[in-house]
């Protein structure tokens, strides 16, 4: 479980990962040995899983984004889920409940390769039954903070 301070240093944490261990003990009443001890506990204890940096996929040749709603045939979603991993343009694969298997996210340079992406790759992958495409148009909130508090 999460105590106040905790849930302090994670709030802190998911608006600037980079943020000293000085100034994060500042802002939630530690030292900096203090703080550093607590961010290296939430990782051991598998509750803080990375800590990276944000891209703008656009700047860097990837502007086209989809999500991807994948229908599989029946026991047949892990398996599928582990040939679309191979896909390096597939950022995220969500596996669902309810009327597609698994959500996808997908990035390409262009329409072209976006189509050559689903021809060459996605067409081939044994189990898939349909796959509806949805173009992101813009994302209004890709990384909102996570509660840290169920209260």
């Amino acid at each position: 479980m999460l105590d106040e301070v905790d849930q302090q240093i994670l709030e802190v944490l998911q608006s600037n990962s980079r943020i000293s261990f000085s100034e994060l003990g500042r802002s939630v009443g530690l030292s900096a040995t203090a703080a550093r001890n607590r961010i290296n506990s939430l990782v051991n204890r598998g509750i803080i899983t990375r800590l990276g940096v944000e891209l703008d996929w656009a700047k860097i040749g990837w502007p086209i984004q989809s999500l991807l709603l994948v229908r599989t045939e029946h026991g047949r979603a892990d398996t599928v889920s582990k040939q679309l991993h191979k896909i390096p343009q597939i950022l995220s694969i969500t596996k669902t409940a309810g009327t597609v298997d698994l959500v996808v996210r997908l990035i390409a340079s262009d329409v072209s390769d976006f189509a050559s992406i689903l021809q060459k790759s996605l067409s081939k992958i044994p189990g898939i039954t349909s796959i509806n495409t949805l173009m992101v148009l813009d994302e209004v909130n890709n990384t909102p903070p996570i509660p840290t508090s169920t209260k």
